[in-house]
């Protein structure tokens, strides 16, 4: 199991992505915690903003993470900006592209999931 480390409120947490697909299927991750051995829902990493994304493609959920997550996106080579970001309500949220190879080792069978609805 990968884990990569964010800090956060002082701590430092080994976060694991989970690879699943909205009901559109546009590509969503969850990032779940091992703090304590077990595993923990943290947060959403990505939102569904109803917009077809391209394969791969998510719009990161800065609005709960906050901006300093797309330091931790690039910090550990996770995904990179596509340059289009999208806005709802009061927030913007940016388009990135994760790379196949990555969520692939990260989660295989959720990603296999997630291309069946694609």
């Amino acid at each position: 199991m990968k884990t990569f480390p964010l800090e956060k409120y002082g701590t430092t947490r080994p976060i694991q992505l989970q690879v699943a697909a909205y009901m559109n299927g546009n590509l969503a991750i969850e990032m779940i915690t091992w703090e304590d051995g077990c595993p923990e829902p943290w947060n959403t990493l990505t939102v569904n903003l109803m917009w077809p994304c391209e394969k791969d493609c998510a719009f990161i959920d800065t609005n709960n993470n906050g901006k300093e997550i797309l330091i931790w996106l690039k910090k550990h080579e996770l995904a990179a900006p596509t340059g289009r970001e999208l806005q709802s309500g009061f927030c913007k949220y940016p388009e990135y592209r994760f790379q196949e190879a990555l969520l692939r080792e990260v989660d295989p069978d959720g990603y296999e999931a997630y291309l069946q609805v694609l």
